[in-house]
């Protein structure tokens, strides 16, 4: 057998051993399952990116609200602006009542008072205007600096997928075609035992589903919506996985789950962790086709119940969407959208 790069045991005084498929398909397996965590951490910076998105649209259209805003009490008082700089600070209306009679001027102080009020009041407009103008965009570029953060992060968790899937390839790549079937063997039998571990474990604890369901048997048919996010999903069955794909004969789990439910007319979120939120909790023994079935903790995969014990899900790079027991992965929930 050919030496993976990458693999290796280490010991003392020795030569490394050559690693025996067992070690190179555990070292795959993580690499797969780091690369699945980080899509979904991927998938949850781009949701909230989006939101970032969203709340700096507002902001800028608070901030042209504003402007307007700022704009029209300025011309308020543009009158009295021109008329006190022309006449060396002193209003035109208070000249001319001080000029015509001192006295009447003193009968009329009620109405200088008023006016001068409406002067002060049009500062105060003003100054509360510019304020607000500034406070929207302090705002704005507070949502700038979150957006631009967000998009480093992006940046860095595409790397570090991209350098898991690709130390996974160079793994496999050194493999003879004689062994990558033997390795894929013995990733299912250990998936298969697995599975049925966790089913008896379910069981014992009196968590079996109780539909009656056979693994062995081809899973009912369903109608409704969720028949057609059932029939949707199984039709992608042999597709490849491609982590950030949604189709349209490449995908991720929870990019597979979306569009499936999207056929249904309810848009789920893009993250897996996210999708869980999205209608009502069910536990695994009230499972019904269509359901969301989530693994592992944190979440970082997701799959859709279709009955009888199964459910079709985008697997992991390397593997074709396919049909598997409910119990493959450790369950950490289910949901039922719509």
């Amino acid at each position: 057998m050919t030496v993976a790069a990458g693999v290796s045991l280490t010991q003392v005084g020795h030569a490394d051993p050559e690693p025996t498929l067992d070690d190179i398909r555990e070292k795959v397996d993580e690499l797969h399952h780091e690369a699945e965590v980080a899509t979904e951490e991927y998938h949850q910076a781009g949701e909230e990116l989006e939101d970032v998105q969203r709340r700096l649209e507002r902001a800028e259209n608070a901030i042209a609200k504003q402007e307007d805003k700022l704009e029209d009490a300025l011309a308020g008082m543009a009158g009295w602006v021109a008329a006190t700089y022309q006449t060396g600070g002193i209003d035109p209306t208070v000249r001319m009542l001080l000029a015509d009679d001192p006295v009447a001027y003193l009968d009329q102080a009620s109405v200088l008072d008023a006016y001068t009020r409406q002067q002060a009041s049009q500062i105060t407009t003003v100054e509360h205007e510019a304020r607000a103008l500034d406070q929207a965009k302090l705002l704005a570029e507070e949502e700038r600096d979150r957006a631009r953060a967000i998009e480093e992060e992006l940046e860095e968790t595409k790397a570090s997928i991209e350098e898991k899937l690709s130390e996974s390839e160079e793994i496999l790549a050194e493999l003879e075609e004689e062994e990558r079937q033997r390795l894929e063997e013995e990733r299912r039998r250990q998936e298969e035992e697995e599975a049925r571990r966790r089913a008896a474990e379910d069981e014992s604890r009196g968590e079996d589903r109780d539909d009656g369901s056979d693994d062995e048997t081809d899973p009912p048919p369903v109608s409704g919506d969720a028949g057609a996010v059932v029939q949707f999903a199984l039709a992608q069955v042999g597709d490849m996985y491609q982590w950030g794909a949604s189709g349209p004969d490449l995908w991720d789990c929870s990019g597979l789950t979306s569009v499936a439910w999207a056929q249904a007319g309810v848009s789920l979120p893009r993250s897996s962790a996210s999708q869980i939120n999205v209608g009502t909790r069910v536990s695994k023994s009230q499972l019904q086709p269509g359901d969301l079935v989530f693994y592992y903790s944190p979440i970082s995969h997701v799959a859709i119940y279709i009955g009888n014990g199964q459910i079709v899900h985008a697997t992991h790079p390397g593997s074709p969407v396919s049909v598997d027991p409910v119990d493959l992965m450790p369950f950490a929930g289910a949901s039922r959208p719509g």
